[in-house]
């Protein structure tokens, strides 16, 4: 059983306690081990922060320093750690996107609620420990963290895997990579482009931006591409 490294950042102590309440009773529930740290304002925990925890619970608003600040300091540093953010301002979270959040929870806190966003982190912390693909490339057979690829692309007879700072071409099919990498949350934009949902930026009207590359949004995919990614970073798409 892995220990599980998990942060509450939030000015409220009585949030702070029913958080930890909630990990405790997951725990007996679930069988998994927590090691719990808490943190009074965002500011404690940004300062000298050096990717110590798995799972961060991020509240929003703090008299210190705000929550989207402190996650984007953390990301400088930690790209890995997942951030729920904990709020009563659902439209704030959404911002959450630009700081790669994985989701949040509203206040007033239901153990129901929580223990969805709980068992979605403990997923994505489990696929991350296994996520590669092995691609053939030439003679060699090459290795790639699924994490870091942007998004594919089909030209012709080629697929081309966009990395986070290179592209790999093979002859393959993009059906048969979509089958492969679709538990690690891709999703069609177009017919031509699989996308990453953890690399997304921001959509604008029929452009997702990708890893700082815009990639059209076909009609006929975008309803199902944008109720991906809402589902990806928690809410719904209208």
């Amino acid at each position: 059983m892995n220990l599980i490294r998990v942060a509450i950042v939030d000015d409220d102590l009585t949030i702070q306690n029913r958080l930890k309440q909630y990990i405790n009773d997951y725990e007996k529930e679930k069988k998994e081990k927590f090691k719990v740290t808490t943190y009074n304002d965002a500011a404690d925990i940004v300062e000298h922060y050096k990717g110590h925890y798995d799972i961060i619970f991020m509240d929003i608003q703090m008299e210190k320093m705000d929550g989207l600040t402190a996650a984007g300091k953390i990301r400088e540093v930690d790209k890995k750690a997942i951030i729920i953010f904990v709020t009563n301002m659902a439209g704030y979270a959404i911002q959450g996107y630009k700081v790669d959040a994985l989701s949040y929870v509203v206040k007033p806190i239901v153990y129901v609620d929580f223990a969805q966003q709980l068992d979605k982190a403990l997923s994505k912390i489990a696929l991350s420990k296994s996520a590669f693909l092995l691609v053939t490339v030439g003679s060699e057979i090459i290795r790639l963290d699924i994490t870091k690829i942007s998004y594919m692309e089909s030209i012709e007879h080629k697929i081309y895997i966009h990395l986070e700072n290179e592209t790999i071409a093979i002859y393959n099919s993009l059906s048969k990579l979509e089958q492969l990498v679709k538990k690690y949350h891709f999703a069609r934009c177009n017919s031509c482009f699989l996308v990453s949902l953890k690399h997304v930026e921001r959509v604008e009207k029929d452009t997702v931006i990708v890893n700082g590359e815009a990639l059209v949004v076909s009609r006929s995919k975008k309803k199902n591409f944008m109720n991906a990614l809402a589902e990806y970073i928690g809410g719904d798409f209208i």
